[in-house]
């Protein structure tokens, strides 16, 4: 079996950590990289064939869109709140005295 000739050492734990930390922090982010990365690697290992192509395309665009997508709501927000900064003397608001 794979598991009992499995041989890892602190760098590969401290990798797989750190991968797994910033998919946890950063889910959006790291799902389209994730994409874009699989797609250029069946890009590589895929033959030179119009059929082959298209998948991994399709992978390489879903990622790239979700990363522009990110990217823009998170430009969105930051106008958002440089616009109206949060008050915290509402009514509704715990703080108001």
């Amino acid at each position: 079996m794979t598991l009992q000739n499995l041989d890892l050492n602190l760098r590969d734990v401290v990798i797989f950590a750190f991968l797994l930390w910033l998919f946890i922090r950063y889910t959006w982010v790291m799902t389209a990289v994730t994409l874009m990365l699989g797609g250029a690697a069946l890009l590589l290992l895929l033959p030179l064939d119009i059929y082959y192509f298209l998948p991994p395309l399709a992978l390489l665009g879903a990622g790239l869109g979700m990363l522009l997508h990110h990217v823009q709501q998170r430009r969105l927000a930051l106008q958002r709140q440089a616009r109206a900064p949060r008050a915290y003397m509402q009514k509704q608001d715990e703080f108001h005295l």
